[in-house]
């Protein structure tokens, strides 16, 4: 990576240490997250634009791009209404003359661009009484002086910017910090694996990322600074592996005990060939030396809990006790009756522990006992008040929706105890690789046999009457339905989408008048979303109006329909998991999209739900749609922001620095040679995130 000594500054010193760089100007550079030397450095270009051909003005067409050396002929300065300036010039070549204007710099026509200035000249031309260059980048041309081009004659990097900084500037600034940096730099990859790959050196590589003389250049500096950073990440993941998972000493749970072998006998269907091969996966890990650390995603409705009662069973004839935690209390709830009714035939005392329930001192005292060998809660799993006697399993669903310390926090209730994490929200390969590479991961990827594709379609406005009459049929007929909004309340700064209060007034006391109809959205207080969801359950609800709080929720088999206003405004991924909240049975049920989409990413998204049912390729197609930051809510999950690596377009990489940091950790596991100094420290900056 980089060296951190100088004697003028280090690049960890704060960017004002460069020259142009006040604390006005620092204070928007960190709204890019820039606050050092070195994070000015890694902003790397969004796109190179190609001004290395000088033009003539006689070629200049309105719309398009063109650079030309000129010298400025004509320069006057105006006033503008609001008290700007503005700089009127007109320049000149051998083959004619072009105006150009410079919006509030009414400044340049009495100084760098004044009359008699020879330049070069790079901008789109347009068409106001004349072709004229509106904001053009340029270079003064100094007699007798090399030119160095930076803005001009050359491939020129573009910035991504906030407002308050120009592209001129940003450039600007970048240029000088590598000058001046270059000599700070010390290499952090070993020259074979330079060679292997034919990758720049350091100085190479941030000289040619930021003022590339060729496109070629440029690429090859991205692939060293991509490779790099996958590669420190993965060198983390491994390092993380081998000394936290692969060198302790778990617990060697029973896989075939008594109650497995009933539970199997009584199992009253198959197991999908997806479902058996994460059985099989989890027990193999359970009755291995090391502990479990394994992260179990799938569809919705693909079976999850089923295959990690395996694992439950196993721990009890194990004589082990299990802590089942879910994000929400309904979700818990649900969670412990579907449990209690499988276990407690077998013998399996099982409990619930939220913080709302009030025996939750009797049940904390029967668990540190262990009298109780399954509890099933919230976070009241994980405070201090709550201890096991044998924690030998810890189960996580939704695992995304908890934070890593408080993921910790459970795991170290017990002695290195079997941690399976579950989602119901599928990852694409890359991005799995990435957030959990400390886990091995099974997937599920079919579904169990009688379960029928959710039937997706857009609906019209001129067709909202006859979803209305839709819904009134089936909740006669003694089936459910949701109805998501993506507000709670009107906001003014999304006037034009459907707050799920009005719509809630609005139909109920409309079209659906006499149905029974709910209201559920995030800022009810707990005890009253809890009595919602349970009167949905209980089918005593026929249309709940909602906000995305159900995305993950209680299953009900009679909800057959979801009605999604403004679907366009939701993620595909969101959507797919709104959708998943019904067609939990052999009934055939459907999706209605309501909304007109305003972008064509909108369109995009709602005509690919359409299309496929597939949660995975969903996945795929939202991830490059999105990125990952949103896509996966980069602080929730701990992932840290990438300076240049993309998961997507980066794969090969991924793949590459994975086999190379394996190979490298085979040969010196503690990274104690010199040459792997800076990679050692570099990898500490992804420490943390696979928890």
């Amino acid at each position: 990576m980089i060296s951190d000594t100088s004697a003028e500054y280090s690049l960890t010193s704060p960017v004002q240490k460069l020259p142009g760089i006040g604390d006005k100007r620092a204070a928007l550079l960190a709204q890019l997250g820039i606050v050092t030397v070195k994070d000015l450095l890694f902003h790397i270009p969004r796109e190179y634009q190609d001004r290395s051909r000088i033009g003539k003005v006689s070629e200049a067409r309105a719309g398009e791009r063109i650079m030309i050396e000129c010298e400025v002929t004509a320069a006057r300065s105006m006033r503008m209404r609001g008290g700007k300036t503005l700089a009127l010039l007109e320049v000149r070549d051998e083959t004619g003359s072009i105006k150009a204007s410079f919006f509030g710099r009414g400044f340049l026509a009495r100084g760098e661009l004044k009359q008699g200035t020879r330049c070069l000249m790079a901008g789109k031309v347009g068409d106001y009484k004349g072709l004229t260059l509106k904001d053009p980048e340029y270079e003064v041309i100094q007699p007798e002086e090399e030119l160095t081009t930076v803005h001009t004659g050359r491939l020129v990097p573009v910035y991504p910017l906030t407002k308050g900084i120009s592209q001129r500037q940003m450039r600007g600034w970048i240029y000088k910090a590598v000058q001046s940096s270059l000599p700070l730099l010390k290499e952090s990859l070993p020259p074979d694996i330079q060679h292997r790959h034919c990758l720049p050196d350091l100085t190479t590589a941030m000289a040619s990322i930021h003022f590339p003389e060729r496109a070629e250049a440029a690429e090859n500096a991205r692939r060293r600074f991509v490779y790099e950073e996958l590669l420190v990440m993965q060198l983390a993941i491994v390092r993380y592996r081998a000394t936290r998972v692969e060198s302790v000493q778990g617990i060697r749970h029973t896989v075939d005990g008594p109650l497995m072998n009933a539970f199997l006998q009584h199992l009253p269907y198959t197991l999908t060939t997806g479902q058996q091969q994460a059985v099989d996966d989890i027990l193999r890990d359970m009755s291995a030396a090391r502990p479990m650390f394994r992260l179990l995603q799938g569809d919705v409705g693909c079976g999850k809990t089923l295959v990690a009662l395996h694992a439950v069973i196993a721990a009890s004839d194990s004589g082990s006790q299990t802590a089942f935690m879910a994000p929400t209390e309904i979700l818990a709830e649900q969670h412990y009756v579907t449990l209690q009714g499988l276990l407690e035939p077998l013998g399996i005392r099982t409990a619930l522990l939220t913080g709302n329930i009030p025996n939750a001192a009797h049940v904390r005292e029967e668990v540190m006992l262990g009298n109780i060998p399954v509890v099933i809660g919230t976070h009241a799993l994980f405070q201090k008040e709550t201890t096991f006697k044998r924690l030998g399993l810890v189960i996580i669903d939704e695992q995304h929706r908890f934070g890593v310390k408080q993921r910790q926090e459970l795991a170290a209730k017990g002695a290195f105890p079997d941690v399976l994490h579950t989602t119901a929200t599928p990852i694409p390969r890359t991005l799995a690789i990435t957030l959990y590479g400390g886990m091995d991961i099974s997937v599920i990827p079919d579904m169990p046999p009688g379960r029928l594709p959710v039937k997706t379609s857009w609906v019209p406005e001129n067709k909202k009457e006859d979803l209305y009459r839709y819904l009134r049929e089936q909740a006669e007929s003694g089936y459910q339905s949701y109805i998501v909004c993506p507000l709670v309340e009107q906001s003014e700064y999304f006037s034009e989408l459907t707050p799920v209060i009005d719509h809630f007034v609005a139909l109920s006391q409309g079209p659906l008048a006499g149905l029974r109809c709910r209201l559920l959205h995030g800022s009810l207080d707990t005890a009253e979303k809890d009595k919602v969801m349970n009167d949905f359950k209980t089918r005593t609800i026929d249309v709940l109006f909602s906000t995305t709080i159900i995305e993950v929720g209680v299953d009900s088999p009679q909800a057959t329909t979801m009605v999604i206003e403004d679907a366009w405004r939701f993620g595909l991924t969101q959507l797919h998991q709104l959708r998943g909240r019904v067609g939990r049975s052999a009934i055939q049920s459907y999706c209605f999209l309501l909304g007109v989409p305003s972008t064509p990413e909108g369109r995009k998204r709602l005509d690919l739900l359409r299309q496929c049912s597939n949660g995975f390729e969903i996945a795929e197609a939202d991830l490059e749609l999105r990125g990952p930051g949103e896509y996966c809510g980069v602080r929730q999950t701990g992932l840290p922001d990438f300076y240049i690596a993309g998961l997507l377009s980066d794969a090969r990489l991924l793949d590459l620095s994975k086999r190379d940091a394996m190979e490298l950790l085979r040969h010196d596991p503690e990274l104690s040679a010199p040459e792997y100094a800076c990679l050692l420290e570099a990898s500490k900056r992804f420490e943390g995130m696979f928890v």
